[in-house]
């Protein structure tokens, strides 16, 4: 092995997730993210890399960008999305500024800063004369924030790697576990009469207030007893519940909409049985009650299971140990309690995935978003310094 790795300029970084902010991409605009994976498309073909666009719908694409090395070795995937939130009211969200080492804009921290930083890296190893083992590939996905379609695409066409990390916002700690999700709704029908005589109808509402008593005085408790060694209990949030037409109507319809967040070892179908078997409790009790569990749209189109890898996996270890070299923070793995499109990756690909990115979740989808400009810094060179020991990083 001769020469050194190559390095980054950490002010080309800054600048790049500035320029990606300034593109506007997301589920309101006409053409979604298609601009902005036109933009990062140039941006890697020049810097050499070898670029396709896999369609993810009508109008949609996802970037995949690699860099084959000369020598067989092992495929390290980073991964990021394109699209952000809409805008909404956040003051001049797409006129990125620096100021107090923050850069500010929409997607700064969910999550271009990180899309920046993979893209640094990508263009360095692509640069004449760098020499690797294997393969880097940097897949920057469509629609993450509303279904992630570019995922389920990038995973229904088999593109795993041996390792992969999302750059979601983890104050480059590494996430190596997080919880699942569900949205699930109770549907619960009762009989309509006027309100003067209401033992002539059946009160779907009354029904309803049985199940999230139920719900609050049975399950929670035991989910709570339920826990992971980073992710804590399993959980349920009762967050909303609506029904009735007028006071005077014995109403015969109400929902009850829940989150539920599960835990590795939990399953899908359990998850849901839970609270159905509520619903029969409540039946066995009184015929009369009356309701349908079933998944929301929000996590019905696809599970949303938890991503739970190893802690002594070998390239887990590996990030942690050139994450604490860079950042002289402690990198031990943790637990998210939000959940990502790496669970989707690992659970539809076999793929070992971690979560490892610049910033605070905190200032996601908010209407001040920012990112650190010395987490942009330092993520370009975790994630180079993840590839370069990983696929035996050199120049010739």
């Amino acid at each position: 092995m001769t020469g050194s790795p190559p390095r980054i300029d950490h002010d080309a970084v800054v600048a790049e997730a500035a320029r990606l902010i300034a593109v506007e991409g997301h589920q309101d605009h006409p053409r979604a993210e298609r601009a902005v994976a036109d933009h990062l498309a140039a941006r890697l073909t020049a810097a050499g890399a070898e670029v396709t666009l896999q369609p993810v719908g009508a109008d949609r694409r996802n970037v995949i960008a690699r860099v084959r090395g000369q020598r067989p070795g092992p495929t390290l995937m980073l991964n990021a999305h394109l699209d952000t939130v809409p805008p909404y009211a956040m003051p001049d969200a797409l006129t990125p500024r620096v100021e107090d080492g923050r850069l500010w804009g929409r997607g700064a921290v969910d999550m271009k800063g990180a899309l920046a930083a993979m893209a640094a890296v990508v263009a360095a190893l692509a640069a004449p004369g760098v020499r690797l083992a294997g393969e880097l590939v940097l897949t920057a996905v469509a629609g993450e924030e509303s279904g992630s379609d570019g995922m389920r695409a990038l995973v229904a066409a088999g593109t795993g790697a041996d390792f992969a990390v999302v750059g979601e916002p983890t104050a480059l700690r590494v996430g190596r576990a997080h919880k699942g999700a569900m949205w699930a709704e109770a549907a619960f029908r009762g009989v309509a009469a006027h309100g003067s005589v209401p033992e002539a109808g059946v009160n779907a509402i009354h029904h309803a207030a049985r199940f999230v008593e139920r719900v609050e005085r049975s399950l929670a408790p035991a989910l709570a007893e339920r826990r992971h060694p980073l992710l804590g209990p399993a959980t349920v949030n009762v967050g909303v519940i609506a029904g009735g037409d007028r006071p005077p109507m014995v109403p015969a319809a109400c929902r009850v909409q829940l989150d539920r967040r599960w835990l590795p070892g939990e399953r899908h179908e359990q998850v849901l049985g839970e609270l159905r078997a509520i619903v029969a409790d409540l039946r066995r009790a009184d015929p009369a009650v009356d309701a349908t569990v079933t998944e929301m749209e929000g996590t019905s189109g696809f599970v949303h299971a938890p991503l739970d890898t190893p802690a002594d996996h070998r390239y887990v270890r590996l990030l942690g140990e050139v994450a604490a070299e860079r950042t002289g923070q402690d990198t031990a793995p943790v637990g998210l309690q939000f959940w990502t499109d790496g669970a989707l990756l690992a659970a539809a690909t076999g793929t070992p995935t971690v979560v490892c990115g610049p910033g605070d979740i905190a200032q996601a989808h908010s209407l001040a978003e920012w990112v650190a400009v010395e987490q942009l810094h330092r993520a370009a060179d975790v994630y180079l310094s993840l590839a370069a020991r990983m696929l035996s990083v050199h120049a010739a």
